[in-house]
């Protein structure tokens, strides 16, 4: 009798070792620290997508336009973007407006929510930078509105004298 007890002990003490030698194997708890970042690119539902905005100003002309609604011809305080007609063989320009947060150029339109954020984040527009109307060129717009709104502006065609086709596509930024 003694024998089995014994055993039995020997047993017990045998799988509370092989537990308590497991658990010093195991990676200790990492704590995580949360980290305040803008939702995913996935969660910004889309505004409106490649709408066509016209722009038909004369020489040394200026005309703004808001990506929140969009629209042609907005009031300068609300504009998301400023468009400089020039006379002679110099190019239009385009740059941010009072209602823009901030925004980049891309040399394509190839961009998505994700694309548009990452360039604002890492190449941005400056203060008092602006780009050339060029056909195939981009910009990627985060506006001041509430709600707030990314655009992808691509110009797609350049006329005569102060006059450009823009297509806008737009997401809603979470608040």
């Amino acid at each position: 009798m003694i024998s089995v007890l014994a055993l039995l002990v020997s047993a017990v003490a045998g799988y509370f070792s092989l537990t308590a030698q497991s658990k010093a194997h195991q990676p200790a708890p990492v704590a995580t620290v949360p980290v305040d970042r803008p939702p995913e690119p996935e969660e910004y539902p889309v505004a409106y997508a490649k709408e066509p905005l016209r722009v038909q100003v004369g020489c040394s002309a200026v005309i703004f336009l808001d990506l929140d609604e969009p629209r042609a011809d907005a009031q300068e305080a609300v504009a998301d973007l400023r468009y400089d007609s020039r006379c002679g063989d110099e190019p239009p320009r385009l740059s941010l407006g009072a209602g823009a947060q901030g925004g980049s150029q891309r040399n394509n339109a190839d961009a998505d929510a994700a694309g548009c954020l990452r360039a604002i984040r890492t190449s941005p527009l400056g203060p008092g930078a602006d780009v050339e109307v060029k056909r195939g060129t981009a910009l990627c717009v985060l506006t001041a509105g509430v709600p707030a709104v990314l655009a992808l502006v691509e110009i797609i065609d350049v006329g005569g004298t102060g006059t450009a086709g823009l297509r806008a596509t737009s997401w809603k930024v979470p608040a």
